[in-house]
């Protein structure tokens, strides 16, 4: 190690004390590669000195104690990495906000830091009075005695304004974090929660459990491609208003193809077009870009799932079916609900398909088949595939659960009638 004296260290206790400041440690919403080169979520460290709206950092040093990383940690940050980095705020701190970004401050300590993470940034808001009981983010705790000894006697939680968040972190900090080569994916999709009316945490986490089974089940072994599954039931909107729905489904890809999922289609039309597209294969980009109208549900890796919907999961605890081989648990099988609407381009003008996130009734019609498909694979009743694969089978009836629009994981039973209706060349025209 290199010689070092006490005296060329700052002494914290005797910097000037002065403020308040509001530390901030966020999971953010991009991609960064590890030293391994393999893609983390980063998290970042922000302090803002609440009396007169700096926003601070530090000239990172050349060890782990003197915050390496400045304000950037690649993985979430222990309470000890937070502790460096706020000394280091402490000793040699900068600011982002200034005009010169990475302005040199004057050395100083605060009286009061107040802590939150991405799991606590929301708690209590407008509740002061509970703010100070609170220990459910980690570095209240964690921090607390080190700080004492440093003098900086007040410690505790309070949330993150919504407008900071919205405008400062995912207005400029994440959009600077992305590579500038980055096309615009389905990760920047709205959430699930964000934008369907009546999407509730434990909808949610019905609708995944209902979708990892789905995968576990492997139900491209005994289903053929887009063969199409009749679904009926009764939706109840209100009491006294119940509709019969009939919709059809039918499983996409398989895990051998590397891509693999689950699509609806509300007529039988429809879904025989998009199981004869995908057994005739004439112009396949095309074939499959119109094959895929109508809802899916594919499996995508946690790169390609939109943020909020990764965020979401983590804070609620959804299931994902864990991962094949080698990837890590959590890293496949992430379910991506879309509506596809292919539109051909007029006039030479290019094919469009736009994606948007499907209503809760067309997600409870998900949830229920999955749940349908897998109780009748696991009984061994529900197959279709090889010479058998235009026979009519069923009507089976299966009780499912729905948890659409609950709010304290109640759920109602919903009755389901599901048979292979069976296929006829004139439904389909030309046909295999």
């Amino acid at each position: 190690a290199p010689y070092r004296t006490q005296s060329m260290s700052v002494d914290i206790k005797n910097l000037p004390q002065k403020g308040s400041w509001h530390c901030y440690v966020h999971k953010l919403r991009a991609w960064i590669r590890d030293d391994d080169g393999l893609p983390v979520r980063p998290y970042l460290m922000l302090v803002v000195s609440t009396e007169d709206g700096k926003f601070l950092s530090c000239q990172p040093g050349d060890t782990v104690e003197t915050a390496l990383g400045g304000n950037i940690a690649k993985k979430e940050p222990s309470s000890e990495t937070v502790l460096n980095f706020l000394k280091r705020v402490m000793t040699h701190p900068t600011q982002m906000n200034s005009s010169a970004a990475g302005e040199k401050l004057a050395p100083s300590r605060p009286k009061t830091i107040k802590f939150a993470d991405t799991k606590t940034a929301a708690l209590h808001l407008g509740e002061k009075e509970k703010w100070a009981d609170e220990t459910a983010c980690p570095y209240v705790q964690g921090c607390k005695d080190a700080l004492a000894a440093l003098g900086v006697e007040e410690c505790h939680f309070a949330p993150v304004p919504p407008m900071f968040l919205e405008n400062i972190i995912r207005g400029s900090i994440e959009p600077g974090m992305a590579p500038e080569n980055q096309e615009y994916g389905t990760q920047h999709l709205p959430g699930l929660m964000e934008c369907t009316d009546g999407f509730t945490p434990e909808f949610g986490k019905s609708l995944y459990a209902a979708a990892a089974a789905y995968v576990r089940a492997s139900p491209w072994e005994s289903l053929a491609a887009r063969r199409p599954i009749q679904f009926t039931y009764r939706l109840v909107l209100r009491e006294d208003v119940s509709m019969k729905l009939t919709a059809f489904g039918s499983v996409v890809g398989s895990k051998d193809a590397g891509s693999y999922g689950f699509s609806v289609h509300k007529t039988l039309e429809t879904a025989m077009k998009a199981y004869d597209l995908e057994h005739t294969g004439d112009g396949e980009d095309e074939a499959n870009a119109m094959a895929a109208g109508g809802q899916t549900c594919m499996f995508t890796s946690v790169y390609e799932t939109p943020f909020e919907d990764v965020d979401n999961a983590e804070l609620y605890g959804w299931e994902i079916a864990a991962s094949d081989g080698d990837a890590p648990p959590a890293e496949e099988n992430w379910p991506l609900f879309c509506k596809i609407q292919f539109e051909k381009g007029e006039n030479g003008e290019q094919d469009t398909l736009s994606l948007t996130r499907p209503a809760i009734i067309e997600l409870q019609c998900f949830e229920l088949m999955f749940k349908g498909v897998v109780e009748l694979l696991n009984g061994g009743e529900l197959k279709s595939s090889g010479d058998a694969v235009r026979d009519a089978a069923g009507p089976w009836t299966v009780k499912a659960q729905t948890a659409a629009g609950s709010e304290k994981g109640e759920t109602a039973e919903v009755e389901l009638e599901i048979s292979l209706p069976a296929l006829t060349s004139d439904q389909a025209g030309t046909f295999l």
